[in-house]
């Protein structure tokens, strides 16, 4: 009888049983080196992260579910919004990928495995947590998530908020309008355009900072449009009074007034009259450090109500090193990039840095079209603090200056009543910048952000010879203003050779 087994196929079993197993993805490759040495030192003392959790995608979607997804972003963006990008592309493509939500079933499944949601990015894909080391272990496993990375911060010097002794200087300029602002104003050439009836009105203008007491006397005549308290998540960016650590409506108050404020006889910014929207995304309390994610929520939200400047007087260094300072890399400079790519100017401090062992600008200044201001004092000498460019691949920065050495501010007592005193730091120079922008823009309502940061730099006090101290220079708000809107920025790149690493 002829035998009829096959042991062809019982081979083919054994060897298949004995094969081995696909490999379960490494976890640990989706976790930066930055985030794994922050889990080590939680491990030994038992501390929560701050992570970034990015995703793989936004969900599933076939042709048909991807463009009814598109179409339901572009109906969700409001007039303001719509108007602004589209000056800066064509009214069909108005909306991206990047600005479709998360997957609700990703979100879903990290929510499930960490005590708090921190912030959420529609640009980035990703959402911040808290966590710790073992639960981001948990979410490294997730085939979701794309990747995990450390939340990066910065702790705010002591030169931001007082005066080095070395530049203290009290100007008399002042005068029966503007008061001590006057000189901070007539250095940078706003009077003219306030003559001419330009204070930023019908212009949208976000700042990005610490608390803002709204009740001072400089606000009164405010068109205050929005605000958000990222850090305790509600609607109210005054100092959180529930908290007695929290002190953190000091520098947001001064911001604001250079930018915006205005009292008779004693203070004005440049842009008084424009629409503001204010956003909290910094905690001032204790030994408590700015972090990156809350600032890349605000833009995000300011950019979605239509804002047209941002002005932030904040910054990144922290688990950061200066080749990331290249224009592309830091999470900040990633979300200004976006923001100006659909039609923002970002306007922000070039840092504080200039004696300290970082020595650079700080993200998102390094931003590609991000217009960073260093800070001089009255005599438009360069602050000892400036922070100077170039940028990691070579870029000059800072793009122009203001003053920020003695600047005349807005300020509350612990007993909630108002005064004015003088500041120093790039910080304070930024507003005064963002409010030239704002008048420019209520000018030349068809300006694209590039177009303003050329005007800007072409007719500033450096122009013929920009360096990485003052960039273009000081800036001339009238001159701006007559600035073509077609003329190129002579842009200048250090070679790499030159760099300090």
């Amino acid at each position: 009888m002829t035998n009829t087994k096959r042991p062809g196929i019982f081979l083919v079993l054994i060897l298949f049983a004995l094969a081995p197993r696909p490999l379960k993805p490494d976890f640990q490759n989706k976790i930066s080196a930055g985030l794994l040495g922050a889990m080590a030192e939680a491990q030994a003392t038992g501390g929560k992260l701050h992570v970034w959790v990015y995703f793989r995608d936004k969900g599933e979607r076939g042709g048909a579910g991807l463009q009814g997804a598109l179409a339901e972003a572009r109906q969700s963006l409001g007039i303001r919004c719509q108007w602004r990008r589209s000056k800066v592309r064509p009214a069909t493509n108005l909306v991206d990928y990047e600005d479709l939500p998360l997957s609700p079933s990703y979100a879903e499944q990290v929510r499930t495995r960490v005590p708090k949601v921190r912030a959420v990015s529609r640009w980035l894909n990703a959402l911040s947590v808290e966590a710790g080391p073992d639960e981001v272990r948990a979410l490294a496993e997730l085939d979701c998530v794309a990747c995990l990375d450390v939340v990066r911060s910065f702790k705010r010097g002591e030169n931001e908020v007082s005066l080095e002794p070395a530049e203290r200087e009290a100007s008399a300029s002042s005068s029966p309008i503007y008061g001590a602002a006057y000189a901070q104003l007539n250095q940078i050439n706003v009077l003219p355009l306030h003559r001419q009836g330009l204070s930023g009105r019908g212009v949208l203008v976000c700042l990005l900072d610490v608390g803002f007491r709204k009740s001072h006397e400089v606000f009164r005549l405010a068109h205050l449009v929005a605000e958000h308290d990222f850090v305790f998540n509600d609607n109210d960016v005054q100092r959180n009074s529930a908290d007695p650590n929290d002190y953190s409506d000091s520098h947001g108050t001064a911001t604001w007034s250079l930018l915006g404020g205005f009292k008779f006889g004693q203070m004005a910014g440049p842009a008084f009259g424009a629409d503001i929207i204010l956003g909290k995304t910094e905690d001032d309390r204790s030994e408590t450090p700015i972090e990156e994610d809350f600032w890349a929520a605000g833009i995000e939200w300011a950019e979605s109500l239509g804002a047209e400047v941002v002005s932030s007087s904040l910054g990144y260094t922290d688990w950061y090193a200066f080749k990331d300072m290249d224009g592309k890399t830091a999470v900040t400079t990633k979300a200004a990039n976006r923001a100006t790519s659909l039609g923002v100017v970002v306007v922000n401090a070039a840092g504080n840095e200039r004696e300290n062992s970082w020595g650079h600008i700080i993200a998102p200044a390094d931003g590609l079209d991000v217009i960073a201001v260093g800070a001089v004092n009255s005599s438009n000498a360069i602050a000892s603090f400036s922070s100077p460019g170039p940028t990691y691949d070579g870029r000059i920065k800072p793009e122009v200056c203001a003053q920020g050495v003695s600047d005349w501010i807005a300020q509350n007592r612990n007993d909630g009543s108002d005064y004015y005193t003088r500041g120093s730091g790039t910080s304070f120079a930024t507003p005064l910048i963002a409010g030239v922008t704002a008048l420019l823009l209520e000018a030349h309502r068809d300006w694209t952000p590039r177009q303003v940061r050329a005007a800007l730099m072409n007719t500033a006090g450096n122009a013929s010879s920009p360096n990485n101290d003052f960039g273009w220079g000081i800036v001339n708000a009238a001159a701006a203003a007559n600035d073509s809107p077609a003329s190129q920025i002579r842009e200048i790149r250090i070679p790499r050779l030159f760099l300090l690493y």
